[in-house]
């Protein structure tokens, strides 16, 4: 065992960083796995539709994009398939957008497997919220009660 009460703070709190990090994927590890289908059809110059899984790494939001299936049209994108994701992911969802707005929003797969909206992505106080839950500086259960 280490002898924390001679370590420095900044030794401190990379150790408290890592072991969060560790925690956090031991947790999603253990997680059920749901599979979710996704559709959207969007003009390509105005962004493609996608799903990704988001989580913190290094002091920032990171995004791990799903490969999902595109078909292009004339003028259009359609991006298709299943996903699959565990209980506690954050999930971003973007279904198209205009040529000032991105229809985008993060939802919270569920422990019953539901994806449950805690995010548009016009609002920067419910983003906020799922930032700290991905720091894990509170639960789900107070993400989803704002």
């Amino acid at each position: 065992m280490m002898d924390l009460k001679n370590m420095t703070i900044e030794e401190l709190e990379e150790l408290i960083a890592e072991a969060g990090k560790v925690l956090a994927e031991k947790k999603r590890s253990t997680s059920k796995e749901f599979e979710f289908e996704f559709s959207a059809t969007s003009d390509p110059r105005k962004g493609k539709p996608y799903v990704a899984r988001l989580y913190w790494q290094d002091g920032k939001l990171q995004r791990d994009f799903y490969d999902l299936n595109r078909q292009w049209g004339k003028k259009e994108i359609t991006v298709s398939g299943t996903y699959k994701a565990k209980a506690g992911d954050i999930i971003e969802r973007r279904w198209g957008g205009r040529w000032k707005n991105d229809y985008r929003a993060w939802y919270l797969v569920t422990e019953d497997g539901e994806q449950i909206e805690v995010a548009d992505i016009d609002k920067s106080r419910d983003k906020a919220r799922v930032t700290e839950y991905l720091q894990g500086k509170i639960t789900a259960e107070k993400l989803i009660n704002k």
